[in-house]
């Protein structure tokens, strides 16, 4: 399959759009916006590392090179490292998670478990809590910001709405081969 790496892009541009829509629309939820959430990913080496692993996710035909998984691999350690809505931002010492970098955190994970479940129907999690439970709540979060996290979690369940969600993502839909 040949593709151009302009439609690569494009896609990235798009999907990238739609996740930063969302994170935005859970952040409205609890009263938050981040218009700069994940801009380092429309810069190089972010961009193409992250739109060939996007393109290939949403397009299960294409075969994806090696070298450009690799580079996905780069890119993607580099975001978590160098952006303060990753754990990884932080060394491992989540204690440190300023409140307004934690509420972001919370958006993108619900963000990215939407996406994993009702876009690309691809998700080992029903619920951002059990998502938390299995992958993050071993961290070193105190007291104060386990309730915040388990707040917000519970606030945004209970007040978000799918069909507001899925028109958020509908430019990716209408885009992907899935």
């Amino acid at each position: 399959m040949n593709i151009s790496v302009d439609t690569i892009y494009e896609f990235h541009r798009v999907r990238t759009a739609c996740h930063v829509a969302s994170v935005n629309y859970f952040a409205d939820i609890l009263g938050f916006h981040f218009p700069e959430h994940d801009n380092d990913k429309n810069l190089e080496p972010m961009r193409t590392g992250y739109a060939y692993q996007n393109y290939a996710k949403y397009h299960k035909n294409y075969n994806m090179l090696p070298m450009y998984s690799g580079l996905f691999e780069m890119a993607h350690a580099a975001h978590h490292r160098h952006t303060s809505h990753h754990i990884e931002f932080y060394g491992g010492n989540v204690a440190m998670v300023p409140n307004v970098c934690l509420v972001e955190m919370i958006c993108d994970w619900f963000s990215a478990n939407f996406e994993q479940k009702y876009i690309l129907h691809d998700g080992d999690f029903d619920t951002v809590h059990e998502w938390f439970n299995a992958k993050m709540r071993h961290h070193n979060w105190t007291r104060s910001q386990l309730k915040i996290i388990s707040d917000a979690i519970d606030y945004i369940e209970q007040n978000m709405d799918i069909g507001t969600l899925m028109k958020i993502w509908e430019p990716v839909q209408e885009r992907a081969e899935l």
